[in-house]
């Protein structure tokens, strides 16, 4: 089978949960099928919408320099250029099926020339970009949002001169796009529910949780003795969505007899000044890391925090900690507290509520050998072979449809 991955972007360049689970994805269907990967970087020394073609192991990436600022709505989501280069790269190589991943700085009219070519399409929700262009439901001022709302959509985006026409026409058109969608691909009962809640039949959305190659990751349960310092880890994306100065002020605040410690993994970007100004004693910056260095990473950290204040689809490092045995300590909310259930593989607290979080961290720091009572278990996390193989079959039988 011939199959086309479309996506945002692709490592080396992009390191995040939804390029992260393509490689693994593409890389074990590659083992029994020719796969391409349409996707974008942004390099401002090479000419906008040049492309390169490159083969990384089995897979044949196709990638289209994007670097021009989105300055209005429409730039938001749609490219004339992009849709153009498409068309030809379509043309050229014609995929059986075509599996989006993302379309954020690509163009949504991809969706239309696929279909003009009656190929089926398949579509993973890693967010909520198609109901909500800042992607991930938070208002201006990082509230979360029970939208999608007019209003408030208008005026979160205002930095786009967003107005109620150009709104509509947006709103149309997105309609319009996932109508065409055959199957959707939800890793979360949260944003599957999400996305029936909005108009799409639930026929149409799929409960599909990620696959992790496990070989990557080796399961080593750690013993705590009492008053033994705890290695308290944050793993991922710096930015403010990920809610990473909750956690900087939960540990300052935190009674610290055990000298234990909060190391940060993670590029601090634009956040640098402010995060390193508001870390106290006994936090770590760490830097930044490439996801093929997370075993390492995790062997450095007793117990992992993901105090994420938006709704997370499915966090991909709480299950690549379970996959190392170990504990997380996330927010209440959405696709992290789907994956953890309080007091058995970690402990939730309150989505945003500084104290809250302190005293579970406190709580540990007290009694560590609490931690010695939870049961992580690496079998409920999905393998990439069991994912791909349930992927493949969604790919045929749409073929057998069309």
């Amino acid at each position: 089978m011939k199959i086309l991955q479309v996506i945002h972007g692709f490592p080396p360049y992009y390191m995040a949960g939804s390029e992260v689970y393509t490689y693994n994805l593409t890389n074990e269907l590659s083992k029994n099928n020719e796969v391409f990967i349409f996707t974008r970087i942004e390099n401002p020394f090479m000419k906008p919408f040049e492309t390169i073609e490159e083969k990384i192991k089995n897979l044949n990436i196709y990638r289209i320099n994007n670097p021009t600022p989105e300055y209005s709505i429409e730039r938001k989501y749609l490219n004339k250029n992009i849709d153009k280069i498409f068309e030809e790269f379509l043309a050229k190589i014609k995929p059986d099926i075509v599996h989006i991943q993302h379309l954020s700085h690509l163009s949504t009219n991809i969706v239309n020339i696929v279909k003009d070519y009656n190929i089926p399409i398949v579509f993973t929700i890693h967010d909520f970009w198609m109901f909500c262009l800042r992607g991930q439901l938070l208002t201006r001022d990082y509230q979360i949002c029970k939208g999608p709302d007019e209003k408030e959509c208008i005026s979160c985006l205002w930095y786009l001169n967003t107005n109620e026409q150009n709104f509509s026409t947006y709103k149309k058109h997105m309609e319009e796009i996932i109508n065409k969608i055959n199957i959707f691909l939800a890793p979360s009962k949260t944003v599957r529910d999400f996305f029936i809640r909005n108009g799409i039949n639930e026929n149409k959305v799929i409960l599909s949780k990620y696959g992790f190659d496990k070989t990557k990751i080796k399961y080593r349960r750690k013993r705590f003795e009492k008053n033994q310092g705890i290695t308290f880890g944050f793993v991922g994306r710096i930015i403010p969505a990920k809610g990473i100065h909750i956690l900087i002020e939960a540990f300052n605040r935190t009674k610290n007899k055990n000298n234990s410690v909060l190391k940060i993994f993670g590029s601090l970007g634009n956040l640098k000044t402010y995060l390193e100004s508001l870390a106290g004693k006994n936090i770590y910056f760490m830097g930044g890391f490439n996801n093929e260095e997370i075993d390492k990473i995790l062997d450095e950290i007793d117990i992992l925090v993901v105090p994420s204040i938006w709704y997370e689809n499915s966090p991909l490092v709480i299950q690549e900690a379970f996959l190392k045995g170990i504990p997380v300590i996330t927010s209440n909310i959405g696709g992290m507290a789907e994956l953890v259930e309080d007091g058995k593989n970690g402990f939730l607290f309150k989505i945003g509520d500084i104290e809250d979080l302190k005293n579970k961290t406190e709580m540990i720091m007290e009694n560590p050998t609490i931690l010695n009572n939870l049961d992580i278990n690496p079998k409920e996390v999905r393998d990439i072979k069991e994912d791909a193989k349930s992927i493949q079959r969604i790919y045929e039988d749409l073929l057998c449809q069309n």
